[in-house]
């Protein structure tokens, strides 16, 4: 029986996996499925935890990264619990197996004199009142940077996500969990002119209600965002991504800087554990070095 191709099927018709996923899964647990068989010589219904950590090993040695093994672990651990739920095993040999340690890496950040409003304002020029696409593009870089939205959440913002009388805005983040974010008066003047050039631009046409949109009225899309903020960071080399992400980064890490609560920051940017926010007081720390080390007498 083939118990790989049942369980990627429960992953297709009843958790709604995307192809993408179950396509990685079914490599991952057809390569286990070959490995178990040609150097044990048992099936998948006999593994123990002895052959798991001997994959893993094996893995290991072949190159790949902690990361890369991790997520094949994990597709491991999963299918063994359909297993158990299918009263096929009784205990999934995967439990307590220790994962490779993957570095943890300081995320890049953009300064602040970098993200000035001189900057924001050169592609405006003097018709910046009737010049949507310019006007637009500078308000996705202010937005990514002063909430900390990922792109995702950027491209779904509706219309009525933004409440200018409380100056705030609803984000429909990861597994479709609600916050809001607050911002600031200069904020919500630059959002006004952004409204009041989009209904110019667009007036008497049909377009969608995305809040931001292309200039034939339709939703962005991801890579249209990348290609924005990547120009609009092209200048700055001490970073290597030139992402949306960096400009979440920056928000969180600038936040920091500031004295800001990192559990305050933890709920703007929708993370659903401390950890994954614990990682931009490593940022702040490096700060707090570098400025140690240019301000301190005896440094």
């Amino acid at each position: 029986m083939d118990y790989i191709k049942d369980y990627l099927n429960f992953l297709e018709n009843n958790q709604r996996y995307s192809p993408h996923t179950i396509h990685s899964y079914s490599i991952d647990l057809y390569d286990f499925k070959d490995f178990i068989q040609n150097t044990f010589d048992i099936d998948l219904i006999n593994v123990k935890r002895i052959h798991i950590n001997d994959w893993i090993m094996s893995l290991s040695e072949s190159g790949l990264k902690a990361s890369t093994i991790n997520r094949k672990i994990v597709a491991l651990s999963s299918f063994y619990n359909f297993l158990i739920n299918k009263n096929i095993i009784t205990k999934n040999p995967v439990n307590n197996i220790s994962k490779p340690k993957i570095p943890k890496r300081i995320p890049q950040y953009v300064k602040s004199k970098d993200l000035n409003a001189d900057i924001l304002d050169e592609d405006l020029g003097t018709n910046a009142a009737s010049n949507f696409e310019p006007m637009r593009n500078i308000l996705i870089i202010e937005m990514l940077y002063q909430t900390g939205m990922r792109r995702s959440e950027l491209v779904n913002l509706k219309n009525e996500d933004i409440d200018l009388y409380r100056k705030t805005i609803k984000v429909l983040g990861k597994r479709n969990k609600e916050r809001y974010i607050p911002f600031t008066d200069d904020f919500k003047k630059l959002i006004l002119d952004y409204i009041n050039i989009k209904n110019d631009f667009f007036a008497n046409k049909q377009i969608d209600d995305s809040f931001f949109v292309l200039k034939n009225g339709k939703k962005l899309y991801d890579k249209f965002v990348y290609r924005v903020v990547n120009s609009y960071l092209s200048d700055i080399n001490y970073i290597s991504q030139k992402s949306p992400h960096i400009l979440r980064h920056t928000f969180a890490t600038h936040l920091l800087q500031q004295g800001a609560d990192l559990n305050a920051i933890k709920e703007l940017l929708g993370h659903s554990s401390l950890a994954s926010t614990q990682i931009y007081a490593h940022s702040s720390i490096e700060h707090i070095k570098e400025v140690y080390s240019k301000a301190h007498p005896r440094s």
